[in-house]
């Protein structure tokens, strides 16, 4: 009889380590989460709704006519790219496409042709103005003359005479530049600015993309204006859009000190 209640009791303990072990190798099949999509339109909107968001979101304004409509008067910091230029799309593929589109022309039909074409390029969020310049005109807005100051300090090389060019001795700090970016001559007075302040110790140059294309194409330039500090040949650092001028003089500091 003791045997037999041996044997029921090795049973019930075998049994019950068994279910144990079946619980604790029990998992729950993990459920995965899909990363939310980034936001993807065109908007056309009115002029007074354009006007707002220009002015307090931080975007790209594109002027998409011709050169003889913008010599007219054009929005005051717009970018201006010929719809009717062969290479309209490489020069759009040179903005930021992290910022937000804010396209117009005359009425509003070239420039709804260019959104769908800045949408097909990879930029997420574009906003059409609806009637352009005719539509901001007939609400007083204001538009601005273009400057006609030719840039004399920006060139035009060759892949070759570019890597000449950055075997320096100096530091140099290039900045990748095109004419028609409204951004790339906001920071111009900068870059100006710090070619004087760093005239012994570094060498500072703007290079034309558009004419340029060989050395963009190498370094992979696009979301001007660029920055590119190169030391004895080598990039150290390069930097896409608007920068302060405090941060473009921290990075050269940092290869300049042994100069002096």
């Amino acid at each position: 009889m003791k045997q037999l209640s041996l044997i029921i009791i090795s049973a019930v303990l075998f049994n019950s380590c068994g279910n144990s072990q079946t619980d604790t190798i029990k998992q729950e099949t993990p459920i995965e989460q899909t990363a939310p999509q980034a936001e993807k339109f065109i908007k056309n909107v009115d002029a007074a709704t354009f006007k707002e968001l220009i002015e307090k979101e931080d975007g790209i304004i594109l002027d998409v006519r011709t050169p003889e409509e913008v010599a007219n008067g054009h929005i005051p910091n717009a970018s201006t790219i010929n719809i009717y230029d062969e290479d309209f799309e490489a020069k759009i593929n040179l903005m930021q496409k992290d910022k937000t589109i804010y396209v117009y022309c005359k009425s509003g039909g070239r420039s709804s042709q260019a959104a769908q074409l800045l949408q097909k390029n990879g930029f997420d969020k574009v906003y059409n103005l609806d009637g352009g310049t005719m539509a901001w005109e007939k609400k007083n807005y204001p538009l601005t003359a273009p400057s006609n100051t030719t840039d004399e300090k920006i060139q035009t090389v060759s892949l070759a005479d570019f890597k000449t060019m950055i075997t320096t001795d100096k530091p140099i700090l290039v900045d990748f530049h095109t004419v028609w970016c409204a951004p790339c001559k906001k920071m111009a007075p900068v870059i100006d600015e710090i070619e004087t302040e760093y005239a012994n110790k570094a060498v500072v140059n703007r290079i034309d993309v558009d004419k340029s294309k060989e050395v963009a194409k190498a370094y992979d330039i696009s979301g001007v204006p660029v920055f590119i500090l190169f030391v004895s040949g080598e990039q150290k650092w390069k930097h896409n859009g608007m920068i302060s001028k405090e941060e473009l003089k921290k990075q050269l500091d940092q290869y300049t000190s042994t100069q002096e």
